[in-house]
C-alpha cells in the first residue's frame, strides 16, 4: 500500500516537470465574449457554454453582446448495428452524433455552416444489459464532449484568422 502511494507521488511530482498538462483552450485572449444560439432541445448548447465559460469566454445574454456568435443549426444521433450474432442479433453498434454549426463576429460569417461528426462503435453484452446501456451513454457522452472540442477548435481557428487579416 505505501508502494502504491510512492509510486503515485513521483507520478504526480514528474508528470508537470515534463511539460505534460490535461489538453484545455486559452480562449480568453482571442475571444472576449460569446453568445451559443441554439434550438431548445439541443444537447449540444450547454455543454458548449460551460466549455467556453471554462476557457475564460465570458457568456453574454445576448447575441448582440457577444464578440462572437456559435449557431447550433442542427444536430445528428444515428444508430446502426455494424455486425451481428449467430441468432441474427445485433452484436455491435456504432453511434454517430454529428453537429451543424455556423459562428459569426462583427456581422460577419467566419465560418460558414458545417458540419462535424464523431463516431465509435462499442459490443452489446447480452449478460449484461444494464451494463452495456450503461456503456452506451458513457459512449454518447464521451462523443458529445468531442464534438465540442471541435466546435471550440473550429472557434479558435477562424477567430484566429480572422484577427489575422
Amino acid at each position: 500500500m505505501r508502494l502504491r502511494s510512492v509510486i503515485l507521488s513521483l507520478i504526480v511530482i514528474v508528470l508537470p516537470a515534463c511539460g505534460f498538462h490535461l489538453r484545455g483552450w486559452d480562449l480568453e485572449s482571442s475571444v472576449e465574449s460569446a453568445f451559443v444560439v441554439a434550438k431548445p432541445r439541443n444537447t449540444l448548447a450547454g455543454p458548449l457554454r460551460r466549455a467556453l465559460a471554462q476557457a475564460g469566454v465570458r457568456m453574454t445574454e445576448g447575441a448582440s453582446q457577444a464578440a462572437v456568435v456559435i449557431e447550433l443549426l442542427d444536430q445528428r444521433r444515428e444508430y446502426r448495428s455494424v455486425s451481428v450474432t449467430r441468432g441474427a442479433r445485433a452484436a455491435e453498434y456504432e453511434l454517430t452524433l454529428g453537429a451543424h454549426f455556423t459562428i459569426r463576429a462583427d456581422g460577419q460569417v467566419l465560418s460558414e455552416p458545417r458540419w462535424v461528426e464523431v463516431e465509435r462503435a462499442y459490443s452489446i453484452d447480452r449478460d449484461n444489459i444494464v451494463g452495456s446501456s450503461e456503456e452506451a451513454a458513457l459512449i454518447e457522452e464521451e462523443l458529445r464532449s468531442d464534438l465540442i472540442q471541435q466546435i471550440v477548435r473550429s472557434l479558435n481557428a477562424v477567430v484566429g484568422a480572422h484577427s489575422a487579416g
